[in-house]
């Protein structure tokens, strides 16, 4: 009886305050304030792939809720710190398009639009500063993983109760969380690298979370019936082949009964009009208009050539080309005119030749960022940046906040990269000095990983 009094199996309350120290570990550095606030951002993170499943009258989503705590206590945090962090490259390009973008309002052709396109533009850009902050280290950045993950689990979970009930979001297709099939469709393309990510890097019963949420993330995907999204995540699988290569015997087991298990549930649980509909992909990329983007497209085109250099104003898209169109193409009675579904050309007809120059010099920053990187951490970031431009090939999703949170995140962690280097190496140096003279000498015992950092071999 002494023993259990003394914190053993059969004390639940320090087992669930020891689990929540494991949750946030890695953030001890910071302080009180700071803990509640990087809390609340990875709060903001987890509700972002369900952020249309809960909306409040006249306000808005809970997301919109949560990021207005998170920026006020962001704000405090970093107040009390007493500095800010040098701002990254990225973030420099990243702002120059926010203020593109907001100064498209002096000759925008949908002047209100572009209004609150801007402040959207700007509470974007607070975010990604936000995670740059608050999320300076490795260990805080893989809980901003971990959010993302955990948050497409309730929109993967309410899209497979929609399938099992036979609700329909349209026609043959399922999508929870109130999310447009597409968009849910992305969403999990992109949690994909990162749950194969957090499945390596992790032992134990965590590793199963991973697992199913990869087999639930394939399984909504091919609910959705969405071919870009399901393109998109064929590029996203070919993180296995490009790191298989340095995975142990017992990850590639593990690996392994992975991709069995995922294979089991999509030939369980997907129906065959899913497979009907992606079957149509051959067609379409040969004759088709891909209900009826390319359309839409062509339209965008013509607008762009009459607005060459500055655009029509940003959120201005969709107006002009309902004007455009000969015969209007509705997406229904809460969204009467299409969007570009394609996030380049977006850019590019409402912030003209300036704002699309700006906005891949940020795409290129990102990428060249990622060349000091590691070769493990550096592959995952590759393909993440490729599964989303694959996927706004067909989505207008320059605005959307898992955009510009993957943009954040990598910025965080190309930051954090020399602070990464310095651990690795001291590390290795402490073990080396801790070595007989004439093992140092043959150069035995480096090889030896510090727990946590294989990610980085």
């Amino acid at each position: 009886m002494a023993g259990r009094s003394m914190g053993g199996p059969f004390t639940p309350r320090r087992s669930l305050s020891a689990r929540f120290a494991r949750l946030f570990a890695g953030t001890e550095q910071l302080s009180t304030l700071g803990k509640i606030a990087f809390g609340s951002l990875w709060l903001l993170v987890f509700a972002m792939p369900w952020e249309d499943a809960i909306t409040i009258s006249g306000f808005g989503t809970s997301v919109r809720l949560i990021g207005m705590v998170t920026l006020a206590l962001g704000v405090l945090a970093i107040g009390e710190r007493g500095k800010v962090r040098r701002p990254a490259l990225g973030h420099l390009i990243m702002a120059l398009f926010v203020m593109l973008a907001a100064l498209s309002f002096l000759w925008s052709l949908y002047p209100e639009g572009t209004l609150t396109e801007a402040f959207s533009y700007i509470q974007l850009l607070t975010m990604v500063w936000l995670i740059w902050e608050l999320a300076p280290n490795l260990q805080e950045q893989m809980h901003l993983m971990r959010a993302y993950v955990f948050g497409t689990f309730v929109s993967g979970i309410d899209t497979f109760y929609l399938f099992v009930s036979h609700q329909e979001s349209v026609y043959q297709r399922y999508a929870g969380a109130k999310l447009d099939a597409n968009d849910l469709g992305l969403i999990m393309a992109l949690s994909i690298p990162m749950s194969y990510y957090l499945l390596i890097q992790n032992h134990g019963r965590m590793v199963w979370v991973y697992r199913i949420h990869l087999i639930l993330a394939g399984t909504t995907i091919l609910l959705t019936a969405s071919r870009g999204a399901t393109l998109a995540t064929v590029v996203a699988l070919t993180i296995v082949p490009l790191t298989q290569a340095r995975l142990g015997g017992r990850q590639r087991v593990a690996l392994l009964l992975t991709v069995i298990l995922l294979i089991g549930g999509v030939l369980y649980f997907v129906p065959e009009t899913s497979w009907e509909r992606l079957s149509t992909m051959p067609a379409e990329f040969e004759q088709g208009t891909f209900t009826g983007r390319t359309i839409i497209w062509r339209a965008g085109w013509e607008i762009f050539r009459a607005h060459p250099f500055v655009g029509i104003g940003a959120n201005a898209f969709r107006l002009l080309v309902s004007r455009e169109l000969q015969e209007p193409i509705r997406m229904g009675e809460a969204d009467p005119a299409p969007p570009a579904h394609n996030t380049f050309l977006s850019v590019l007809v409402e912030q003209g030749v300036l704002g699309f120059v700006v906005f891949c010099g940020m795409l290129g920053a990102l990428a060249l960022s990622l060349k000091d990187m590691p070769p493990f951490p550096q592959r995952l970031w590759i393909v993440s940046l490729a599964v989303w431009v694959v996927g706004v090939s067909s989505l207008t999703w320059e605005m959307r906040k898992p955009t510009w949170f993957f943009f954040g995140l990598l910025m965080a962690q190309c930051g954090s990269i020399p602070e990464i280097h310095r651990d690795v190496n001291s590390f290795a140096r402490s073990r080396l000095a801790r070595l007989p003279i004439s093992a140092r000498v043959m150069g035995l015992g480096l090889s030896a990983r510090k727990p946590g950092w294989s990610f980085f071999a």
